[in-house]
């Protein structure tokens, strides 16, 4: 069996004799089998193309994020750092807070762009399993919001959720991460002092949220692609740093705890960002 000037197997018939016809027919089969073989050969090699170049994207967007978005906290302790170290009785004591402050938040960020690597992983690897108890919802969101305490600090936060708030079966550590994650990207491209809602309501056995922002918004082709890694909106919300991270591991966050998430927009012009999710309210069969 041949394709082209290669032999890509040998086919063997045991017969005393073989007739003409049936020859011709063995030979058109074999040569039948030789095409296959082929297509199979070119569609395993143009899929180790597709993985190798993937592979190469992933690893330039994993570069640029170390070598910008985590170098970038990390210079601004050791700058606050060295200030605060050099400077003697030169500042006061409010300047002294103010960069003691500047190295805590930069330190938070860091620890944030960490986290996202390290569940980036946990996800590669499908090691990414929640241990789902019964939780409280605004327990959740109030710890979310204190780490994001500088992040959100110009902005209106409004929660609009049901009074008897259900409890849901999740990993609370999870959802904080996936709160904390959603309502960073807002921050990042909501303007000062605008609002940002956080909605939800019961529906069956999930609990639906949303949180919503005033930004400038994502356009409808790329609102799928956002929560790809290392994806970068290339107009509307770009004007930030990010590790194109955040809402890749909020998606695999809900998809672990069997629910789904989507973007769609805020205002009826198309403005503003609304990240819709859903997750099991506990003591429900899903």
């Amino acid at each position: 069996m041949r394709a082209g000037e290669e032999t890509l197997a040998a086919l063997g018939i045991r017969s005393k004799a073989i007739e003409r016809d049936d020859r011709r027919l063995l030979e058109a089969f074999a040569s039948q089998l030789a095409l296959a073989f082929e297509r199979t050969d070119l569609t395993e090699t143009l899929e180790a193309a597709r993985l190798a170049t993937e592979t190469e994207r992933l690893r330039s967007a994993l570069l640029s994020s170390v070598s910008h978005d985590l170098r970038t906290p990390l210079v601004s302790i050791i700058g606050a750092a060295s200030t605060l170290a050099e400077g003697g009785d030169r500042y006061t004591e409010p300047m002294r807070q103010d960069l003691a402050e500047t190295i805590r938040e930069e330190g938070e960020r860091l620890d944030r762009y960490v986290q996202n690597l390290l569940d980036m992983t946990r996800l590669s690897h499908g090691a990414l399993r929640p241990r789902c108890v019964a939780s409280d919802l605004l327990e959740i969101i109030g710890n979310a919001r204190r780490r994001l305490r500088s992040n959100l600090a110009p902005y209106k936060i409004v929660l609009s959720l049901p009074d008897s708030m259900p409890l849901i079966d999740v990993d609370s550590i999870l959802i904080e991460q996936l709160l904390v994650n959603v309502l960073d990207n807002a921050a990042k491209y909501a303007p000062e002092n605008s609002e940002i809602l956080l909605s939800g309501h019961a529906e069956s056995t999930w609990l639906k949220l949303a949180i919503s922002d005033q930004g400038p918004g994502i356009p409808a082709q790329a609102r799928s692609d956002v929560f790809e890694m290392f994806y970068r909106v290339t107009a509307g919300d770009t004007q930030r740093a990010g590790t194109g991270l955040g809402l890749a591991i909020a998606r695999g966050i809900v998809d672990a705890h069997g629910g789904d998430i989507y973007v769609q927009a805020t205002n009826p012009d198309e403005s503003g960002t609304t990240i819709v999710f859903r997750l099991p309210i506990a003591g429900q069969e899903v």
